[in-house]
């Protein structure tokens, strides 16, 4: 085993604020199949724990609805909301700044900016649980509900930069082995509450279980930053991750609402019952988000450490097209055959509305390696500019679409949105920053970034 750079304390007092960890094996320069074999591994593992993740929540999302009712619920899901919409962002983008640029900045050492994550990530989770708490007191939830509903949110954003940090350290393997035991503990304290009657705070306080133990887990693989004096990073480094993570939080808010902009436009439209339906299709288009969404965060430390270059991301996002290809056709016939029997026939849409999504989940999910290249080049502004087009074009295709053809107009504004996203990713940067730049390098100071255009 080689040994990594991680936070925490050195034991030998040598460099305050690091501590030194076993990482995975280093892979030799010239050990081309071995490195595509590692990120193969990578890249199954990681999609394993997410698509666990997602099972785990479909499970809990079931169970509950027979379990508590109609009413119950939708107890659920408000008291979960504040940190289901706005977790994702609370990090304000350091954790993305951690997970694809730490092992390029020489200015900024690991221990410093993950320390740096961690305290955003307490200030943005204290405002998630007030925000929680607020939302749930103006909506009159019980106030056992509302607490463990705002602990929730108080520990996502910290869950998030623990992952970033696992990324990091080239632990991508080891990050999916937690989402999947964290799935199944979530699982596990469901069944364990529920014995004597389930009650909708014993669903939100087993998702503060599987939260608590995914941090847990992630701590014993990264450490954790105890050093006593405060973490410090030069002004030029400091401006650097607030634009890098600006960037970052403005493009997912727009990519997110591409996802979901359409769910609300169509409760304008169309009956509760049809949102359902629409509700199972995406659902299904998101398991398959999670293949593309693994390989692209595990080539995070993969670029940053030199080993990749575009023509080979590219040549990546070509085989991931034909894997996706494949799979939507596999899943297609599936859901033709399956829909009806096993959700009923008011679910019979699910296939066709499949059918018009599939192409436009194809086209995003083959660029999302594209998208992380770019991340991990330094220009989150690339990615925001894809995702606001995106954004854009999901509107217009809303407003204009849905009122004419309900679900289906829907399906096709979101695929056509995702097709112009992709397109937009797949725009070729200047030659100069083709190539990734080698760890240690000063490509990211100030003035590179004008002279290559970025933010």
């Amino acid at each position: 085993m080689s040994q990594g750079v991680a936070v925490g304390l050195d034991p030998a007092g040598n460099e305050p604020g690091v501590i030194v960890v076993p990482t995975s094996p280093v892979v030799p320069a010239t050990g081309r199949e071995a490195r595509r074999r590692r990120l193969l591994q990578d890249s199954a593992c990681l999609a394993s724990g997410q698509i666990a993740a997602l099972a785990a929540a479909a499970v809990v999302g079931l169970v509950s609805a027979r379990w508590l009712g109609p009413g119950g619920r939708g107890e659920l899901v408000l008291a979960l909301a504040v940190a289901s919409l706005l977790g994702p962002l609370a990090a304000v983008g350091v954790d993305s700044f951690i997970a694809s640029r730490s092992r390029l900045e020489p200015e900024a050492p690991q221990a410093s900016l993950a320390a740096v994550g961690l305290r955003v990530a307490r200030w943005g989770g204290t405002a998630l649980a007030a925000g929680t708490l607020a939302y749930g007191a103006s909506l009159g939830l019980p106030v056992g509900v509302v607490m463990l509903g705002a602990a929730v949110a108080l520990v996502r954003p910290t869950l998030a930069v623990l992952q970033a940090i696992t990324i990091a350290h080239d632990r991508v393997a080891s990050l999916g082995r937690v989402l999947a035991v964290s799935a199944v503990s979530q699982l596990i304290a469901v069944l364990a509450l529920s014995l004597g009657g389930a009650t909708v705070g014993d669903f939100v306080a087993a998702s503060l279980v599987g939260l608590v133990v995914g941090c847990i887990l992630l701590v014993r693989i990264t450490g954790w930053p105890v050093a006593a004096r405060r973490p410090v990073l030069d002004a030029a480094c400091r401006r650097r991750v607030r634009r890098f993570g600006g960037k970052v939080v403005l493009g997912d808010a727009l990519q997110t609402a591409n996802y979901r902009l359409d769910v609300f436009v169509l409760a304008a439209f169309v009956p509760v019952s049809d949102v359902g339906v629409y509700a199972v299709a995406v659902t299904v288009v998101e398991i398959l988000w999670q293949l593309p969404h693994a390989l692209s965060r595990s080539l995070l430390p993969r670029i940053s450490a030199g080993e990749l270059h575009r023509a080979g991301v590219i040549r990546l996002s070509s085989v991931l097209a034909a894997g996706l290809v494949v799979v939507s056709a596999a899943g297609l016939a599936l859901a033709s055959w399956l829909t009806v029997p096993v959700l009923g026939g008011g679910y019979a849409a699910v296939p066709a509305l499949l059918a018009i999504l599939l192409p436009g989940v194809v086209a995003v999910g083959a660029t999302k390696p594209l998208a992380a290249w770019t991340l991990s080049q330094g220009h989150p502004e690339r990615n925001l500019r894809a995702s606001g087009l995106g954004f854009a074009v999901v509107v217009v295709g809303d407003l204009l679409l849905i009122p004419r053809f309900g679900l289906a107009g829907a399906a096709l504004a979101s695929t056509l949105a995702y097709v112009v996203t992709a397109g937009a990713v797949l725009v070729p940067p200047r030659d100069e920053d083709r190539r990734p730049r080698p760890p240690g390098s000063r490509a990211g100071s100030p003035g590179d970034e004008r002279r290559r255009g970025g933010g």
